[in-house]
C-alpha cells in the first residue's frame, strides 16, 4: 500500500469517527472529543493534501500552501472554507476557553462534508 493510500484510508476513518462524535449530544465532554476529532481529522487531510500533491510532481510544505495546491487541482472545492477551518484548528491547539470552544465545536459540525468531497475528489 502506498503512502497516499495509507494515509486515505487513516482519513476514512478519522472521518467516520468525527461523525459520530457529533452525532453524540453535545455535552461538554462530547463536545471536547468531537474538537479533538476534528483536530486529528484536519491533520489527516493536509498531510494527504501534500502526499497526492506530491504524487502529482508538485510540493507544498504547510498546511496553508497545501489547502492551495489542493483547490488549484480541485481536490477541495472552497479554499477559504479551508483556511478558517485551518485557523480553528491554530486556535484551539494554542489557547483554550469554553466560548473558544463552543465556536470550534460548531464550525467543526460543517467539517464532514469538507473531508466526503475531498475524499471523493481524491
Amino acid at each position: 500500500m502506498s503512502k497516499l493510500e495509507s494515509l486515505i484510508k487513516s482519513l476514512e476513518k478519522a472521518g467516520q469517527r468525527l461523525k459520530e462524535a457529533i452525532k453524540a449530544d453535545p455535552t461538554s465532554m462530547n463536545k471536547d472529543a468531537t474538537i479533538q476529532r476534528f483536530e486529528f481529522t484536519f491533520e489527516l487531510a493536509w498531510k494527504t493534501i501534500q502526499e497526492y500533491v506530491r504524487d502529482q510532481g508538485f510540493d507544498c510544505k504547510s498546511p496553508k500552501n497545501c489547502i492551495r495546491e489542493g483547490g488549484r487541482l480541485e481536490l477541495i472545492d472552497n479554499v477559504e472554507s479551508w483556511f478558517e477551518f485551518l485557523d480553528n484548528r491554530n486556535l484551539i491547539a494554542h489557547c483554550y476557553s469554553e466560548e473558544l470552544a463552543d465556536r470550534i465545536y460548531l464550525k467543526s459540525l460543517k467539517f464532514p462534508q469538507k473531508i466526503d468531497n475531498l475524499l471523493k475528489n481524491l
